[in-house]
């Protein structure tokens, strides 16, 4: 499960997602040197997210690729010390939503603890939803960490923004959908485009069940 995670954590960096733009300058109630800490955490999740995608497009793997084995080493180091700091945040502060860092720092606390280990996003699972429900935190955000979720558990996902790769084609494909005949309804309540054009950024070509 961990090699198979491995391939999908660069998946969010990709995502066309209608993320609220939301500007916070100004805004006496944001945290200004925390939102500051939290964006530059946010630069240091993708840092080297971008090459490890080139690489693994060119179906290239950790065990065949020195290059690419030593990029995922370099980011786990940094997606270890972010969780640990983004732990003690939280401890802090409670979940750091829009209201207290703004938007573009709450998006990096969320890529932080989506590319953490399960235990991680099992733990904060629930204070995300909460911040959802006060609409600290931008929808689609929950129903991502929902679907990673649900797929570390093996369980189907619910909004299909989660990929698996084929041992034998080394292809990705969508992981299996609850209800899939309605993923493009429940997508667009949380602001996700509809599933035949995400699956189309990463080569996949889909039908709805719902129209075959």
């Amino acid at each position: 499960m961990k090699q198979l995670c491995m391939c999908l954590l660069t998946l969010v960096a990709l995502m066309n997602l209608t993320v609220l733009a939301q500007t916070v300058q100004g805004d006496s109630t944001v945290n200004a040197t925390l939102r500051q800490e939290l964006i530059k955490m946010g630069e240091a999740d993708q840092q080297h997210r971008g090459r490890i995608v080139e690489l693994l497009k060119q179906g290239q793997n950790p065990q065949q690729s020195p290059e690419l084995e030593d990029l995922w080493k370099k980011q786990r180091e940094i997606d270890e010390a972010n969780m640990k700091r983004l732990e003690q945040i939280v401890k802090e502060n409670g979940w750091p939503g829009v209201s207290l860092v703004g938007a573009e720092a709450s998006r990096a606390a969320f890529l932080i603890v989506q590319h953490a280990e399960p235990i991680y996003q099992e733990k904060y699972l629930p204070l995300l939803r909460d911040a959802a429900a006060k609409k600290d935190i931008v929808a689609s955000e929950l129903a991502m960490l929902e679907d990673r979720v649900l797929m570390s558990q093996n369980k189907k996902q619910i909004y299909g923004t989660q990929l698996k790769v084929n041992p034998a084609t080394k292809k990705r494909e969508l992981w299996p959908i609850e209800d899939e005949a309605n993923v493009d309804a429940r997508r667009a309540s949380v602001g996700l485009m509809p599933l035949a054009g995400y699956l189309k950024m990463f080569g996949i070509d889909y039908v709805s069940p719902a129209k075959n």
